[in-house]
């Protein structure tokens, strides 16, 4: 394929980032390549500001980034547009989840909480470089709060099965992902990575047909399909390869450099234009 790429947006986890969770430098060389040539470059995360900015500052990212799984646009400055959810009426739910065996944390803008310290927070904290503090949904402060988006983590089944038994009404008022293979994450209704990238391309000013997208979970596919080219890398969700425009043969971050020397080769010869 012949056409020039102006703008990568790439998913983290599993994706961009090695399975130890650290930039490789065939993808710092990469990326470095493509924005010397002209090139813009941003990433596209369930991640939050905080817990992403190692990876922000090793790639030097300037433009405006997707977090939260979409219902955040910010850059190292700045957030252009966020999206919150009330707690309140999601606490019955969410108590029921802690009770079940699932972790439950709680993303806002200054940090997280956690219902119950869990073997599988712990692996969260270490993997995303941060400290989940106590929230007790009991409490009015928490009670009364809001919040970017909630992570259960567990058994996608256990966590499927709870969520659908929840009142419709409910189930309607948020959107929903699976950001993992035991990640499932509840956002403000109407939001998405497919959807915050096409705010992010109004504000570049840059059309969809020059914009490859990479991910590797069931989270990045309205994205890849808004995107001109969508890439799945070769360790993504069976369902996710079949629906992308490309599949990498390389894993993680291999995929990623892959998709660049395949897709981006035509603005990297020809430099700055």
């Amino acid at each position: 394929m012949d056409k020039t790429i102006k703008l990568i947006v790439s998913d983290l986890d599993g994706t961009l980032l090695s399975e130890e969770h650290r930039v490789t430098e065939s993808v710092l060389r990469a990326v470095n390549s493509f924005t010397a040539a002209g090139g813009l470059f941003t990433i596209a995360t369930g991640r939050t500001a905080i817990s992403a900015r190692q990876t922000i500052e090793q790639l030097n990212l300037t433009l405006p980034m997707i977090l939260c799984n979409g219902s955040v646009i910010a850059d190292r400055h700045k957030v252009w547009q966020q999206a919150t959810l009330a707690v309140k009426e999601l606490i019955p739910f969410l108590l029921e989840a802690d009770r079940q065996g699932l972790s439950v944390i709680l993303f806002q803008e200054t940090g997280m909480g956690t219902v119950r310290r869990t073997e599988d927070v712990a692996r969260f904290e270490e993997r995303e470089n941060v400290h989940c503090r106590q929230a007790d949904l009991e409490s009015s402060a928490w009670v009364e709060s809001m919040v970017q988006k909630i992570l259960v983590i567990g058994s996608m089944g256990k966590i499927r099965s709870l969520w659908e038994n929840q009142p419709s009404e409910l189930q309607e008022a948020y959107s929903t992902v699976q950001s993992e293979d035991d990640f499932f994450e509840v956002l403000p209704a109407n939001q998405s990575k497919g959807r915050a990238l096409q705010t992010l391309l109004g504000l570049l000013g840059i059309d969809r047909s020059e914009v490859m997208a990479i991910g590797n979970q069931m989270n990045d596919l309205d994205m890849l399909e808004y995107a001109g080219i969508g890439v799945a890398v070769a360790n993504s969700h069976p369902e996710l390869k079949s629906r992308a425009d490309y599949v990498c043969s390389g894993s993680c971050g291999d995929g990623v450099v892959e998709a660049i020397e395949t897709f981006c080769t035509k603005r990297m010869r020809s430099g700055k234009e």
